[in-house]
């Protein structure tokens, strides 16, 4: 029997006539209750199945289905049926070569949760937006959610409190969560959509704003770090002095507020590295323009700094900070702690090596491009004042950067800006994120909250609106996702099969081979280690590694020496995505040795292009055909007017049962044919992608 071990183990057993199943069902497990409606539905192996179909209802008797396909792997991830405060039940059954189907296995019952957005969408040019889903995280009311491109809400933290940060390009999660009972209440996480927290911050300090992982594995945050130091003189003096304070630029009398990094070894949660703005920044250095005076005037500490993001770049072995209430952006030497350079407006030092005439103010969020430029958030708090930008009011823009960093002396030059309308101007928060497909994807606490992707030319094409409003809430980030299971895979044992009531696979004696089938359903590229296991010993490989694109497969092999064994031998294979580990999943499998061994694999009848599934797909489709004859065969997708999008296979696959997986990635909606040329015939079948 397999036995897929992934905080649930489940057996299944089938009958080898395939009338009567039981399939193990693994997730959603039943009676859970799911704080989103794109629902992973993964199920264990059936002997000699070819694929598996899956019915949902909301009755337990399925006499309504309401959803219904098929998938060659062991998981399936439905996403347009589904919908909050609902119940649902599911279940499999196996497709077998011949065209039999196994009974419907036993179901499962599960629930939905309470929808907690309101956001809407509009739709400007659709096919030029970057596909995938958007999530956002919103202070003050402490939660976050996605959304599709159609404004439905897919997903949301539920009662967890989570504000979302950012994302890594492996697709990790990382926010804060409000901790009332703590000192410092919010801390800093690590997240996922189904399994909740997988790491948070172990000194309970204060973590605003920001936090990443490195390539190390390790955890970097910002924290809060007070020193004492004067009250300058300005126009805020003779309030301060209403205080009692002496408030003269000379007395050391009112706490600083700064910041410091932090790097904390994720396995211990020990402090390995740090970084401080005192021990670097010059205290001679601060807002001039007297915003923050007056709200350390109410709040008795000065918010000095406010580092607000935090980003690594190992190429550079550096780090880079955005400072807003310095109007600041800094390159630091990682480990060295040297400043390399600081970029923005001119204060009293004279740190600034560049970028004095970028005009940028209290800007939010940074993002390092493929071509070394930086893309920030210029919220324009001083926009107004003639030494930043001089403009009649406000305004927020996004922009990007480009540093010169050869020679003595560094230059910044403005390389492209997007300015928001005054209605947008976003006093604090936001963010820009450059999309694959090239638009940028800016967020603003103005009107309520929005999101503008806007294309190369500066066009909108997709907008959000959170609805979310101060003093009850305001929309912090945005980031646009693949989807919720970032390392979604499937391990299909080959030639798994049942022979007088044993399933398992079948080795000959002596040197011989297992195989398996890894099909990688997630979004970002990942690398997956994979090692086996047995108890006899058959099998002796060290840990291998296979790197996947989203929606490839691979066909992975491992080599021993078999032995007879009486009553079977107990094969585990374990997989772990090297960024998503907390998704390592173990399968294990039955050996044995018998009369199946050698038995030849099924022939097809016929040349022939089957239906894709699924159909329609909204990122990509399995494509299966057949041929009784060896030779060279040609698979290729066509757009509606006959222009040739892709060619997926071009050769001799030899006789047999195959498939391919084709992602439409950034191809338009729209109709497609797929063309299947082989043995002096063609066939095709028609598909529909769905953005």
């Amino acid at each position: 029997m397999i036995n897929q071990n992934n905080s649930s183990l489940l057996l299944l057993a089938v009958a080898f006539s395939h009338a009567v199943l039981w399939a193990g069902l693994i997730r959603p497990a039943n009676g859970d209750t799911l704080s989103y409606i794109h629902v992973l539905f993964e199920w264990e192996q059936v002997p000699e199945a070819e694929y598996y179909e899956i019915q949902i209802a909301e009755e337990g008797n399925f006499d309504t289905v309401i959803f219904q396909a098929e998938d060659h792997t062991l998981l399936y991830i439905e996403t347009a049926v589904l919908d909050w405060g609902r119940n649902y039940h599911w279940s499999i059954r196996p497709v077998f070569p011949s065209g039999q189907e196994g009974a419907w296995s036993e179901s499962f019952a599960f629930s939905t949760g309470t929808q907690l957005s309101n956001a809407n969408t509009t739709i400007i040019n659709g096919g030029q937006i970057q596909s995938g889903v958007t999530i956002f995280g919103a202070f003050f009311n402490y939660f976050s959610a996605v959304i599709d491109q159609n404004g439905r809400e897919i997903w949301n933290s539920g009662a967890e409190n989570i504000v979302y940060y950012n994302t890594s390009a492996y697709g990790d999660l990382f926010g804060c969560y409000l901790n009332p009972g703590t000192e410092n209440n919010l801390p800093g996480i690590e997240f996922s959509f189904h399994r909740g927290t997988l790491w948070w911050e172990p000194n309970d300090e204060f973590l605003h704003h920001d936090l990443i992982q490195l390539p190390n594995g390790n955890y970097m945050g910002i924290v809060e770090t007070t020193s004492m130091g004067v009250i300058p003189v300005g126009p805020w003096t003779q309030q301060f002095q209403g205080l009692g304070f002496q408030a003269d630029g000379l007395a050391v009398e009112f706490p600083w507020v700064g910041d410091k990094l932090v790097e904390w070894d994720r396995e211990t949660g020990a402090v390995v590295w740090s970084w401080d703005t005192f021990d670097h920044f010059n205290m001679a250095d601060y807002d001039q323009y007297g915003g923050t005076w007056n709200q350390a005037y109410t709040d008795l500490r000065y918010d000095w700094t406010h580092v607000n993001a935090l980003v690594f770049d190992d190429d550079a072995e550096a780090i880079y900070i955005s400072t807003r209430h310095l109007s600041r952006i800094t390159k630091i030497n990682y480990p060295s702690g040297e400043i390399i350079w600081n970029m923005g407006h001119q204060l009293l030092s004279s740190d600034v090596d560049m970028g004095t005439e970028l005009g940028f103010s209290f800007q939010h969020s940074l993002q390092i491009l493929t071509n070394g430029n930086i893309l920030t958030f210029d919220n324009g708090n001083l926009s107004h004042i003639p030494e930043f930008l001089g403009t009649d009011e406000p305004i927020s823009r996004a922009i990007e950067i480009a540093v010169n960093e050869s020679g003595s002396n560094y230059t910044a030059e403005l390389a492209w800006s997007y300015e928001l309308p005054l209605e947008l101007f976003g006093f604090a928060s936001g963010n820009t994120q450059k999309l694959n497909n090239g638009n940028v994807l800016v967020t603003t606490v103005g009107g309520g909250g929005r999101s503008l992707e806007i294309n190369e030319n500066g066009d909108i094409v997709w907008e959000a609106e959170y609805n979310l409003s101060l003093p009850n809430g305001a929309v912090y980030r945005a980031h646009r996702i693949s989807g919720l299971y970032p390392a979604a895979y499937s391990i299909l044992i080959n030639n798994y099969q049942e022979y007088e009531g044993n399933e398992g696979v079948y080795l000959p004696e002596g040197i011989s081979n297992i195989t398996f089938t890894l099909t990688h359903e997630g979004g970002y590229p990942d690398t997956f280690f994979y090692e086996i296991m047995d108890d006899a010993g058959w099998f002796n490989a060290a840990a291998e590694s296979v790197f996947l694109q989203p929606g490839q497969e691979s066909g992975l092999t491992f080599s021993g020496n078999v032995a007879a064994s009486a009553n079977g031998n107990p094969i585990t294979i374990t997989v772990t995505p090297a960024h998503h580990p907390e998704e390592s999943k173990s399968v294990t499998v039955t050996g044995f040795t018998s009369p199946l061994t050698g038995t030849a694999p099924d022939i097809p009848a016929e040349f022939e292009l089957k239906q894709p599934f699924p159909n329609p797909f909204n990122s990509s489709t399995t494509i299966r055909y057949s041929s009784e004859t060896p030779g060279p065969v040609s698979l290729q997708i066509f757009d509606i007017t006959g222009r040739l999008m892709a060619t997926l296979t071009d050769g001799n696959p030899g006789s047999g049962f195959q498939e391919i997986k084709w992602n439409a990635g950034n191809h338009p909606a729209g109709l497609y044919f797929v063309k299947l040329t082989g043995n002096d015939q063609i066939e095709t079948k028609k598909i529909i992608y769905l953005k």
